[in-house]
């Protein structure tokens, strides 16, 4: 049984266990029988520290932060270390997922690996200008084929999924852009990690998603080469161009 299931089931029965890492660190959802056997389990945990003698060796300390979630039953589609569903015995295994650790893979110089995607979660700060698919496809399609975009709100902020067609695209493109501002005068920053999906399921054309892998909406959407007088999208094309290295700088031009 993982770590948070030796720890919550000593309050009652655990049905269900997600676990997933968030900007705020390692969050899990756990799924008791009843309201009454969770809320035991949260006065009892809340604040306090899981025993040393559970945690990994490369872990120190691990204090617990409880809430209730808006989630009544969870849906777990696998076994694995990372999810596990104690109700259904016949849920198909993931083994590869199995065979993995609570551990994570650690560099050179001791901070934690992140595990790489073709797909960058990009989490877009201090939202003063609108971001569509076609902002995010200019600006990431500078270092490779930008396959899918997906944009949506979470947790009060602007997200956006942006899919390429390999990982080492999508490594050059996260280096290069990370902590970078779309617009001028630090507008719309982006913060970029490696997505869990690497294939994403975009069904609707909007400013919000688009598949650019589908023929008849690539022909809709149009190349936009560097000769074409295309506004804003050119303005953006002259200053890019300007300089090898954006390091430091801001990599749109709102229209004015």
């Amino acid at each position: 049984m993982p770590i948070s299931g030796q720890v919550f089931s000593a309050y009652g029965f655990v049905h269900k266990i997600a676990t997933f890492e968030k900007a705020a660190g390692f969050q899990a959802l756990v799924q008791f029988t009843d309201v009454d056997t969770a809320l035991a389990a949260r006065t009892a945990l809340d604040g306090r520290s899981i025993p040393k003698y559970l945690l990994p060796e490369h872990v120190d300390s691990c204090n617990l932060r409880m809430s209730y979630s808006a989630h009544t039953d969870l849906n777990i589609k696998f076994q694995s270390h990372r999810s596990r569903d104690y109700t259904n015995p016949y849920l198909p295994v993931n083994q590869t997922a199995m065979d993995g650790s609570m551990q994570p893979a650690l560099g050179a110089d001791g901070k934690r690996v992140e595990t790489q995607s073709n797909v960058l979660l990009a989490l877009i700060e201090n939202m003063q200008y609108a971001v569509t698919v076609d902002v995010l496809h200019t600006v990431f399609s500078a270092y490779g084929t930008v396959q899918k975009i997906a944009i949506f709100e979470k947790n009060g902020s602007t997200q956006a999924l942006i899919q390429f067609s390999d990982i080492p695209t999508a490594t050059i493109a996260k280096e290069a852009l990370e902590g970078h501002c779309i617009y001028d005068g630090g507008y719309c920053k982006l913060r970029l990690t490696y997505s869990r999906h690497t294939d994403l399921n975009v069904k609707a054309f909007s400013d919000k998603s688009r598949d650019y892998t589908l023929p008849d909406l690539s022909q809709l959407v149009g190349q936009r080469g560097p000769g074409v007088a295309v506004g804003r999208g050119n303005r953006w094309l002259a200053k890019w161009t300007s300089a090898n290295s954006i390091r430091g700088r801001c990599i749109y031009v709102p229209s004015s």
